[in-house]
């Protein structure tokens, strides 16, 4: 073999070794499997479908706050259509009452209607609402349900009685809304016994 021959062959040998590198690249850049790309499509319609779920989920939630807020404000706003609905029955017995006092010009007949009404609201107001009336001649005073405005002593009672009531109190179930107003007997014995007491506390003194 000629020497010429002999550097040709090493020429070759070394041509080959570097096409093979690039053999190996052009491999590495062959495109992606078909399974890739399926996975690629299927996570993206799966995140587009829990995006929807998502915005559907917030527009049903908003709706639901609205609702609420409508329910709140017509509760707040009609609370007490029950009450006024029968107060607007009382309001007819007045009605009535003055149309016939007009025609009829009898005092007594006017004032046995006036008494009738007053009787059918203040029973309404006890059977439907739970609101009772506080006060009453003769019970015995109770400074938690009665406020007293006047005290006068009475040899009549052993303990505070109401004398009188001046106002009527009202209680709403166990809540008292308004104390009663009375005048109050309060006994003798006790009103002399202090002033006896008093008496002798000024005698101790002096000495």
């Amino acid at each position: 073999m000629s020497s010429e021959d002999a550097e040709n062959d090493i020429v070759a040998d070394e041509v080959m070794e570097e096409e093979t590198p690039e053999a190996d690249t052009v491999a590495e850049e062959s495109p992606e499997p078909e399974e890739t790309v399926d996975e690629n499509v299927t996570l993206q319609a799966e995140n587009a479908d829990l995006k929807e779920k998502i915005l559907r989920m917030a527009a049903e939630n908003q709706n639901t706050r609205k609702r609420l807020v409508k329910q709140q404000q017509d509760a707040y706003q009609y609370r007490h259509q029950d009450i006024l609905r029968d107060l607007a029955d009382v309001i007819d017995n007045f009605e009535r009452a003055i149309e016939s006092s007009v025609d009829s010009r009898d005092f007594d007949t006017f004032h046995e209607g006036i008494l009738m009404i007053e009787k059918q609201f203040s029973g309404m107001l006890t059977e439907r609402y739970g609101l009772e009336r506080i006060g009453t001649d003769g019970e015995p005073f109770n400074p938690a349900t009665h406020e007293a405005m006047m005290l006068e002593e009475s040899s009549e009672v052993e303990e505070e009685t109401i004398k009188q009531v001046l106002q009527a109190g009202y209680r709403l179930h166990d809540r008292v809304l308004r104390p009663a107003k009375v005048v109050v007997f309060k006994p003798a014995a006790a009103a002399g016994t202090e002033d006896a007491e008093n008496g002798n506390a000024r005698s101790d003194n002096d000495e």
